[in-house]
């Protein structure tokens, strides 16, 4: 048997070396863990969960019905003031989606003088009257809020005393109008009305009236 040569001695050793290189590295590496998972997936995890969690509230928000006015649709009767003639209560009840009752308590006047048993408190100017129309309602536009315009036919009472004396009349009106209504808050309405009326015995006058009212 032939002795081996240094070459083949050193060939020995660098092999060996290596070996031992390898099963030291495999020895320090730490063992897997299933933990190590989470380092991996998590990043690709949150992502899924963000897009089904926005896929989701797109969904729930996209099935809701636009906010819109509900006077005339959800809200049907409504109270409320007007100014100008008459100066009162008013109030309006919705028959079907373009038809609707508007009705008014009117009242004001002025007084002078003093009262005494020689000057009855009377002396002065008060006015009442009460208002009942049936309207005809359409859109004109329809965005954030909605306008619609009005015409209607109805009547009017009045009732009137002025110093000493009384009066009363009793009329037919045509009153014409603009209706403003929000999406934010839904259950207002601002008009603005004109109203042509004819008068027994007293002849023509012209009201005008700008109101709001409340819906319930």
């Amino acid at each position: 048997m032939n002795p081996l040569s240094r070459q083949d001695w050193l060939e020995i050793h660098s092999r060996a070396r290596l070996a031992l290189d390898v099963a030291l590295h495999k020895k320090r590496r730490a063992p897997f863990r299933p933990d190590d998972l989470r380092v991996h997936f998590w990043p690709m995890r949150r992502k899924l969960v963000f897009t089904c969690l926005a896929s989701a509230l797109l969904g729930i928000v996209a099935s809701q019905p636009a906010q819109a006015t509900e006077v005339g649709y959800g809200r049907n009767f409504g109270l409320g003031f007007e100014l100008g003639d008459p100066t009162g209560f008013v109030g309006k009840y919705w028959v079907s989606k373009t038809n609707a009752l508007d009705f008014g308590i009117g009242f004001w006047g002025y007084a002078w003088g003093y009262c005494n048993e020689h000057n009855p408190c009377n002396a002065g100017y008060q006015n009442y009257s009460f208002h009942l129309d049936y309207l005809w309602q359409s859109n004109l536009v329809k965005s954030t809020a909605q306008l619609d315009w009005h015409i209607g036919a109805g009547a009017r009472a009045l009732v009137w005393n002025y110093g000493n004396s009384s009066y009363a009349a009793i009329g037919g009106r045509m009153p014409v109008g603009l209706d403003l209504m929000f999406n934010n808050p839904n259950f207002v309405e601002i008009f603005f009305e004109l109203a042509p009326a004819l008068y027994i015995p007293f002849g023509f006058n012209i009201e005008a009236g700008l109101g709001a009212r409340f819906y319930f």
